[in-house]
């Protein structure tokens, strides 16, 4: 790949609500079209945070389209650096998350980001935490979604306690810290409401199970902020001949590349390494 080659373009896109997703879209154009490779982040996440935006270039050089995006209501406004949009935050849904994903699949058969790169029969997802658990949820209602990768995944979305539910719909608001000093943000009712109306849907398991198309289930062994034991019962639920599970030795829940300088991003490179390799083979 030369760099004269390489494009990086940003995009925007209307969703059915009226809300802007913004995105990327990263490839070596050398005049062949190829597959594309959609990342859904993770909470509290956006596309510039940490190692997302090294990923999604790791991704372009491979040879593949990297598309990646805001969800609508993340809190970070057009291509910003960190979350400021609280009201928009505390707004979000899972199935908004869900919309705002099949508006950029759209986008990319439709050809209204990538016409002349992406080849629409061949599109994979890749999420990151419940960025996967989005993507997990997406893929069996999409025949568009033709490879599937999940790093760091959550078995279910339902991260709460009886007592927070409580206060929950007591308050109307669930905040994310105990001093609003130290962080403004805050879960609203729409969040608790949406997951409790749709809980169906939205069961990350009972997807697993539904899902047909290659599967690559990847997770740290040290992860403590979601065990190990959710990618196990993910790929338990999984179709064996399509799906893989790969637990990393002294990996946690970022991979450790928190910050570059944690392990020069070596850990996550082998993460890309197997990530790349399983999208070669399936797309």
């Amino acid at each position: 790949m030369t760099e004269k080659n390489f494009h990086h373009e940003k995009f925007d896109l209307e969703n059915v609500h009226g809300d802007v997703i913004f995105g990327d879209i990263r490839v070596n154009d050398d005049g062949i079209k190829k597959p594309v490779i959609i990342i859904c982040h993770s909470f509290m996440a956006f596309k510039n945070w940490g190692f997302f935006p090294y990923l999604a270039r790791r991704i372009a050089e491979a040879g593949f389209v990297s598309v990646i995006f805001n969800f609508s209501l993340n809190g970070v406004s057009r291509n910003g650096t960190r979350i400021t949009e609280f009201d928009k935050f505390a707004r979000n849904t899972l199935s908004r998350e869900l919309e705002d994903l099949r508006t950029v699949v759209d986008a990319c058969t439709a050809e209204t980001i990538g016409c002349s790169v992406i080849d629409t029969e061949r599109i994979g997802l890749l999420g990151h935490s419940r960025g996967s658990g989005i993507a997990t949820v997406y893929t069996p209602s999409d025949k568009r979604i033709t490879s599937l990768v999940t790093l760091s995944s959550i078995a279910t979305f339902e991260r709460w306690r009886e007592h927070q539910i409580v206060e929950w719909k007591q308050n109307g608001f669930l905040p994310l810290a105990k001093n609003s000093t130290v962080s403004p943000l805050r879960l609203g009712l729409e969040l608790l409401n949406d997951y409790e109306s749709n809980s169906d849907k939205l069961n990350i398991i009972q997807s697993a199970t539904k899902i047909s198309v290659p599967w690559l289930i990847v997770h740290g062994k040290a992860d403590v902020t979601v065990q190990c034991k959710e990618a196990e019962a993910l790929h338990q639920a999984s179709n064996k001949t399509t799906s893989e599970l790969l637990l990393m030795e002294k990996a946690g829940h970022l991979f450790n590349a928190a910050t570059k300088e944690e392990d020069e991003y070596q850990t996550l490179d082998k993460v890309l390494e197997h990530t790349i390799q399983f999208y070669q083979r399936t797309l």
